[in-house]
């Protein structure tokens, strides 16, 4: 009782102050009817109004694929830009396998990547990325239901050419560990282009198979006054206290 009456307190404070709610981040919980940033699993996602965790849900019917990721549009607004100046903090999702052939999937990593595509958004052979430890987490197994997976972003983090913070790699496609010569990670956080929810380390291959995947409670979470371009509902304020 005392736990939901922090977490009611917490929804009233936040719902008085606009500024308190753009510290928290950007929360897509889809209450709203709308995939905010263009989330998808596939070309074809859609919200279903109930299941998720709790309520409406982001869905991803069934498509074939060596392993699936979630990613934003380039760009989105909200999503991506200058993670420094936001002092994005981290990144948090709650993910369920909904139906999948691949019966080893929940030995699958989980684990997140930002991108930069570096000015060319259709040209994906120049992009730049770096990524959380594959290690950390295991993707949910198929009827196995929601399940809660949360990264620190720490993007005030500063290093020389090629120095990352503890538990990040990157890289890009022709080399997927080390960053091209003379990249930062400040370099990637002032110019991140799309995060990216991943399911195959970068530079492995798997066979296609067919996945039904649903995501819910998406948070990129900043401390700065930075615009929020969905505002944190009630859901999205218990999703922080799981």
């Amino acid at each position: 009782m005392r736990t939901l009456m922090t977490v009611i307190t917490l929804a009233l404070v936040l719902a008085m102050s606009t500024m308190a709610i753009a510290q928290t981040g950007i929360v897509e919980d889809f209450e709203d009817g709308v995939i905010d940033g263009g989330w998808s699993w596939s070309s074809a996602d859609f919200i279903v109004s109930e299941g998720g965790n709790p309520d409406a849900y982001g869905f991803g019917p069934e498509h074939w694929v060596p392993t699936p990721s979630y990613w934003t549009d380039w760009d989105a607004s909200g999503w991506s830009g200058d993670f420094a100046a936001m002092g994005v903090t981290g990144f948090s999702i709650d993910v369920m396998t909904v139906a999948t052939q691949n019966n080893w999937f929940h030995e699958y990593p989980m684990f997140i990547a930002i991108m930069n595509h570096m000015g060319t958004p259709g040209d994906i052979t120049d992009d730049v990325f770096v990524y959380s430890n594959p290690d950390t987490y295991f993707a949910p197994g198929a009827g196995t239901g929601w399940q809660s997976y949360q990264w620190d972003i720490p993007s005030d983090f500063v290093g020389g050419p090629g120095e990352l913070p503890e538990g990040w790699s990157g890289g890009n496609w022709a080399v997927w560990d080390v960053l091209p010569d003379g990249m930062t990670w400040q370099d990637m956080m002032t110019n991140a282009g799309r995060l990216e929810v991943r399911t195959l380390r970068f530079g492995m291959f798997a066979n296609f198979h067919p996945y039904q995947m649903g995501s819910d409670n998406v948070t990129l979470y900043h401390e700065t006054g930075a615009v929020s371009t969905e505002e944190m509902s009630f859901d999205g304020v218990k999703s922080l206290y799981r």
